[in-house]
């Protein structure tokens, strides 16, 4: 059949990956899209045959331009290291089947039925040298994520390999990583330039809780950071455990176009270290930042054993009480783990320029949404809420009529709704013996449209409405949700 590339490809778009992949002989509209699909987003771990074969196609320029996603994990430093030996008349390869044949004793069977690798190694370093030459040549690769912690035994070997994509021409890095491990990495580069990095994501560990000894690391980190002031535009930090940062944040240099930074703090002290130091990086960047998204973690160390609620809360009321963002249009905030009290301080030190709310983790009364949209100047025209995305929320005629007094210029609003009711202070009713087949009740459903018929919203300018919700009856006919909502707002043109 002929029909037009495009014609394909929206064909395609109707067929599961996993069945293109069988279709790749059908014509080249498909072929190309099968490669892409096997290609685009590869990943090294552990030493295999797969993984042989894998850098063997990877050598291939027609394969190699198709990644664009490498994900790098140097296990396979350690498996190349502990399956030679002294002896150098065997090949590693060699070494390593004979090692795969003991754990599995079936080594004749398995070396008589698989095919010859189509690549040998002698040694550790030839292998390394290899994965250098075809990471560093992958043409079109723009995302690159780094997972280094742990590995002892290898020392700073896997850094060159590691470091080796860094010389394309990468839109994004992802670093999840030890300090001890970053040492290693910033000292493979430290005289070569970085790409001009868009967005950077630091997830750093500390094998050794010592902070004395990481000053110097955290200086070369703000210095690797700095250097990417003519293209940085979003910053993610996150660490495993709770750890001072603040002489990396004191430490970076202005980013001209830094316009999203996204931050996971620990629980438990000292959280992200003296709040001084992410002061002065936040005012230092207060006419680029547009986004900033907070959020609380409990990953591991000591936020497991010893967060505090009201520790992490005095922290953030500490520092983002101090903060001024002349710029910011968007606000992000995790309600899980974070203190309603402390995100509602950073709503209330950001609201006179906010455009965009996101307030979800933890369920909110009808209380909490009023606090929460009375930190909003009621007076806004040009700089107005236009979006927000809030819940779980029980959801009542009240409550809307909360969001259309409060929020007039509103363009987009989306609820995660947890419940229905047909009253604020009534109690929602569910049916269900099980928490994975709970239903509530028809009635209360019921007496919330009729309630919501009485209600007009004439000047509200709500255009797209989001009810996101797993607690509809099963039975009730969604349609009626969208009719009702469609009659009482005026301006209402799209109903999810």
């Amino acid at each position: 059949m002929s029909l037009p590339n495009d014609v394909w490809l929206q064909i395609i778009d109707y067929i599961s990956p996993l069945a293109i992949q069988e279709l790749y002989s059908v014509n080249s509209a498909f072929f190309n899209v099968a490669m892409d699909q096997r290609y685009q987003q590869i990943s090294f771990s552990y030493l295999s045959r797969k993984m042989i074969w894998t850098l063997a196609r990877l050598k291939d320029p027609p394969v190699a331009k198709r990644v664009r996603i490498l994900h790098l994990y140097p296990h396979f430093v350690k498996d190349a290291l502990d399956t030679m030996d002294l002896s150098s008349s065997q090949s590693l390869l060699s070494k390593f089947g004979e090692l795969a044949g003991l754990i599995r004793d079936q080594k004749k069977l398995i070396l008589k039925q698989k095919p010859r690798l189509p690549l040998k190694f002698k040694t550790c370093r030839d292998l390394m040298q290899v994965m250098m030459e075809i990471f560093s040549g992958l043409p079109n690769l723009t995302d690159y994520h780094i997972l280094w912690c742990g590995l002892p035994s290898v020392g700073s070997d896997p850094a060159l390999v590691l470091s080796s994509p860094l010389r394309l021409n990468l839109r994004c890095l992802r670093l999840e990583i030890s300090l001890e491990k970053l040492q290693y990495m910033l000292s493979s580069f430290h005289n070569q330039s970085l790409p001009e990095l868009e967005e950077l994501d630091l997830f750093i560990r500390v094998e050794h809780l010592n902070a004395d000894r990481y000053d110097n690391i955290l200086l070369m980190l703000a210095h690797m950071i700095s250097s990417l002031h003519s293209s940085l535009r979003k910053l993610t930090v996150q660490l495993w455990e709770p750890f001072d940062l603040s002489l990396l944040f004191a430490a970076i240099s202005y980013l001209p176009l830094l316009d999203k930074l996204s931050l996971s703090i620990p629980m438990s002290f000292p959280n992200l270290g003296n709040p001084d130091g992410l002061i002065g990086f936040l005012n230092a960047h207060s006419n680029t930042l547009r986004t900033l998204s907070i959020r609380a973690s409990e990953l591991g160390g000591r936020s497991l054993m010893m967060h505090n609620e009201l520790q992490l809360g005095a922290w953030m009321d500490q520092t983002f009480s101090k903060v001024h963002l002349a710029c910011i249009t968007k606000l992000e905030i995790s309600l899980y783990l974070v203190p309603f009290e402390s995100a509602l301080l950073c709503v209330r030190t950001f609201s006179n320029t906010l455009t965009s709310l996101v307030f979800t983790g933890s369920h909110l009364a009808y209380e909490d949404l009023d606090l929460l949209t009375a930190a909003f100047p009621p007076s806004r025209q040009k700089q107005a809420l236009h979006h927000a995305r809030i819940g779980p929320v029980t959801l009542s005629p009240q409550l809307i009529d909360l969001f259309a007094e409060r929020f007039p210029e509103m363009d987009k609003l989306e609820l995660l709704v947890k419940s229905i009711v047909p009253s604020e202070g009534d109690v929602p009713l569910f049916c269900g013996r099980s928490n994975s087949d709970r239903d509530q009740d028809e009635g209360q459903i019921r007496r919330f449209i009729e309630e919501m018929k009485h209600r007009h919203y004439s000047d509200w300018k709500l255009r797209y409405l989001d009810l996101s919700s797993g607690s509809y009856p099963r039975l009730m006919n969604e349609e009626q949700f969208k009719s009702v909502f469609m009659q009482s707002i005026l301006a209402l043109r799209t109903f999810v």
